[in-house]
């Protein structure tokens, strides 16, 4: 079955739940596609402001930068990451987004129904 999700229809919340570097970070996401469109893969979009955290998913996920800019650290790695570079990350390995100002990226995830 395919969908569409226009941009006007998107629906951002607070994402909450990880260590933030920056006290007066935030960030917002709108989850698009997730376990109603797929049985495997979710997607949408999030944007991060004054955000340093570091992750270990429980998930594969692949990022988009759509605006903005963000300093990405792994495995002994450093990316300046800007619009239209995308990044691929497997499930559990350390991944640091450090973004001092503003930052949006689409991402996909694998499998769908896994929280970070």
């Amino acid at each position: 079955m395919a969908c569409f999700y226009p941009s006007s229809g998107w629906r951002f919340e607070p994402y909450r739940g990880f260590a933030n570097a920056y006290p007066d970070g935030e960030a917002v996401i709108a989850r698009l596609v997730g376990t109603e469109a797929s049985e495997t893969l979710g997607g949408g979009i999030v944007t991060y402001r004054r955000v340093r955290t570091t992750w270990r998913l429980p998930f594969d996920e692949i990022v988009c930068v759509l605006a903005g800019r963000m300093i990405v650290r792994s495995a002994d790695r450093v990316w300046q990451a800007q619009p239209g570079d995308v990044l691929f990350f497997l499930k559990a390995e350390p991944v640091e987004y450090d973004v001092e100002d503003e930052v949006t990226v689409f991402y996909a995830k694998y499998p769908v129904g896994a929280v970070a």
